[in-house]
């Protein structure tokens, strides 16, 4: 993955959002193919069945990202974050992939909004990951011009607050 990685962005710094977004891919990629595969029957059905209740992937996927969450609170190394940041990769696509069973509290694993948050994670990823750089210009242009808006708005309150005043004494 690093051959790959420094052939598409060199020296970048971005190794952390590309780590995920590859491991997210493979993960989306590996379970729509078993799920349909099982679906139409090529493989016999893989689930986990607790006193009459499934088990869905996300769970897995949530539990997953939680454990990340409290391993990237406890752990400092840099070369413990890329480990990390494959684990968050493989959860977000496990709690995201079956996303319209979460707001539908349904058993149907073939939502749109499922496809919908996987597609919005992706874009999400793919931009810091590909466009960082043109991200973080806009940000800073739109902060200056914050700013300038915020100066002139401060200096039009104090003149009319001045006018105001002068006119009371």
């Amino acid at each position: 993955m690093n051959k790959l990685y420094y052939n598409l962005f060199g020296k970048h710094n971005r190794k952390i959002p590309f780590v995920i977004l590859v491991y997210f891919f493979a993960t989306f990629v590996i379970i729509r193919v078993l799920v349909y595969a099982w679906t139409y029957g090529y493989i016999p059905e893989i689930s986990l069945m607790i006193k009459g209740i499934e088990i869905h992937h996300f769970n897995f996927g949530i539990f997953i990202l939680a454990i990340v969450g409290f391993l990237l609170l406890t752990y400092k190394n840099q070369e413990n974050h890329l480990r990390i940041a494959k684990i968050y990769g493989i959860g977000l696509a496990l709690a995201f992939d079956e996303f319209g069973m979460w707001l539908h509290l349904d058993n149907n694993y073939l939502l749109r909004q499922s496809y919908d948050a996987i597609i919005i994670i992706a874009v999400l990823f793919l931009n810091m990951v590909y466009l960082n750089h043109i991200w973080k210009k806009i940000i800073e242009q739109h902060i200056i011009l914050g700013r300038k808006i915020l100066s002139a708005f401060r200096k039009d309150v104090e003149t009319k607050s001045r006018k105001i005043l002068t006119r009371t004494k």
